[in-house]
């Protein structure tokens, strides 16, 4: 997923069910709504082409030659690491990256791509194939969260 589709989605997903999230993401906060737009293109920081991979070309290609991209940073260990950080870390920035990067790799987990759940026991990847990074299917998903963004902002 591109990483304006990866904001869109995070950003939709929190209008439609922050409610049943069990933290509060206040989006009329910049605080808040900083954290989950940089939370939500952060597990890409493993990809060098990525749009923060390239604002942080060191640090992404360290990690893109270690764990690969898709590796560590979008597994099973890194989710289970991020919710802990939601309870344990009461700032609405934090919280709100946390939520972005879960809301990441979820996304990541619906593509034909998938995540490494297990990782790194193994590095196979589980996916729900619903969309393909950069054809039609991805660009509906990204329409979809404008959509609800724009609909959000009109109420």
């Amino acid at each position: 997923m591109r990483y304006y589709t990866h904001i869109t989605t995070s950003l939709s997903t929190i209008i439609l069910v922050g409610d049943v999230l069990p933290v509060t993401i206040p989006l009329d906060s910049a605080i808040a709504l900083s954290g989950l737009v940089i939370g939500s293109v952060l597990p890409d920081i493993d990809e060098s082409r990525s749009w923060i991979g390239r604002r942080i070309p060191v640090i992404s290609t360290v990690i893109n030659g270690v764990f690969g991209h898709r590796g560590l940073t979008h597994s099973g260990l890194i989710l289970l690491l991020l919710v802990a950080g939601l309870f344990h870390f009461p700032h609405a920035f934090l919280q709100a990256m946390f939520t972005g990067a879960i809301l990441h790799i979820v996304a990541d987990f619906f593509s034909v791509g998938g995540v490494p759940l297990f990782y790194p026991f193994s590095k196979k990847r589980s996916q729900v194939g619903l969309y393909k990074t950069g054809t039609w299917s991805e660009g509906l998903l990204f329409l979809i969260g404008l959509a609800v963004i724009f609909s959000a902002l009109l109420m």
